[in-house]
């Protein structure tokens, strides 16, 4: 029979395991993602910096070369919280998820703000509302469709961004990881949420490098 100090040993010894292997696998995890990271954006960039930012996130800042259409690219890699024995249980309510964010600075101003949204996002689209006057706009094609809400300041203005052909394809491509994607013509800059994984960090990036490609061109 095991007596309460036995227990409570068990315990503090199964969380301490927890501990160092999160802890060890979320290190690993920020190395691999830095790592895809640079080899993508060193070509493009003139500089691709690095800093931890806590435990488990860090930051990246893009110097474009020019033609891209953005003068930098942030970005912030934030991963959950494996060192915690508590993140396993809760993770299954709260349904948390490492995170990819980008801010993306422009060189020329989004003709209209745009808000694409997942369906499933529900509070956030309701936020987005509430905050902006924007309005409903059928983005054309199923898959779209499908898979995003797209919130707009013009409906004509987005019409012509989104009938972008790279625009539409790696939004299609990202529609699994894609949590958000906003343009925001006051700030100049484009947003970006998504799902953070190995396997979303090309087309992630690729969609937003292509949003600052075809704002750029001079049919917009």
């Amino acid at each position: 029979m095991i007596t309460d100090v036995q227990a409570i040993s068990i315990l503090a010894a199964t969380f301490i395991i927890i501990y160092f292997m999160g802890t060890v696998r979320n290190r690993k995890l920020m190395q691999k993602y830095a790592r895809i990271l640079k080899d993508q954006m060193t070509p493009l960039c003139d500089r691709v910096g690095f800093r931890a930012y806590r435990t488990s996130s860090f930051r990246a800042l893009c110097q474009l070369k020019s033609g891209g259409g953005f003068s930098k690219i942030e970005i912030a890699v934030s991963l959950v919280d494996r060192e915690n024995a508590l993140h396993y249980p809760l993770s299954i309510v709260t349904r948390d998820y490492d995170r990819f964010v980008c801010w993306g600075f422009l060189e020329n101003t989004p003709p209209t703000n745009i808000e694409v949204l997942q369906k499933s996002e529900r509070k956030l689209r309701d936020k987005v509302t509430l905050q902006k006057s924007l309005t409903k706009l059928t983005a054309g094609g199923d898959e779209l469709n499908n898979r995003f809400v797209v919130l707009v300041e013009n409906g004509n203005l987005a019409k012509e961004f989104l009938a972008d052909t790279k625009v539409r394809a790696d939004l299609i491509k990202s529609r699994e990881f894609l949590k958000h994607l906003s343009l925001n013509r006051e700030e100049s800059w484009i947003y970006l949420l998504g799902i953070l994984k190995e396997e979303s960090l090309k087309p992630l990036l690729d969609l937003i490098l292509s949003c600052g490609k075809a704002l750029s061109s001079k049919s917009l």
